[in-house]
């Protein structure tokens, strides 16, 4: 057994946890925890959609971070304090009107992490072309 368990991972991203107002607001769930990667719904609303229902890159930019953090924790078995100090995202689609999904995966936890993230459009499952790079230090 993880560190996280579903509804653990979930109460981080409520008050009370260990992230802040505006990510709460972004009514993220968590959709699977195990031991090697958390899979994160954002759930489409037109607070985080530009005209025609593109879903914004900032939404998806705290998606990401917000979710490598757990992942983090969930390889390091505990709760950390991370400070990004890299974010590097290049969207190679657009999402349009639905849900998106990201899984991360911590490929290694020290003091430079590792890490996959795959993004997902919520109703085809169609992977979102992104790179992303993120680097932390605790």
């Amino acid at each position: 057994m993880g560190f996280f368990t579903l509804e653990t991972a979930q109460a981080q991203l409520l008050p009370g946890g260990n992230f802040e107002p505006w990510i709460w607001d972004l009514n993220l769930r968590i959709e699977q925890v195990s031991v090697d990667s958390i899979r994160v719904r954002l759930p489409f609303s037109d607070r985080i959609a530009r005209p025609g229902g593109v879903v914004i890159g900032q939404a998806m930019m705290a998606m990401a971070d917000t979710v490598m953090v757990l992942a983090i924790c969930e390889k390091l078995g505990r709760f950390a304090t991370l400070a990004t100090i890299s974010l590097t995202t290049n969207f190679l689609r657009a999402a349009v009107q639905q849900d998106v999904i990201a899984v991360a995966r911590a490929v290694k936890a020290a003091a430079a992490c590792i890490i996959e993230l795959t993004f997902l459009e919520g109703r085809s499952k169609v992977p979102v072309p992104v790179e992303a790079l993120l680097k932390y230090d605790s």
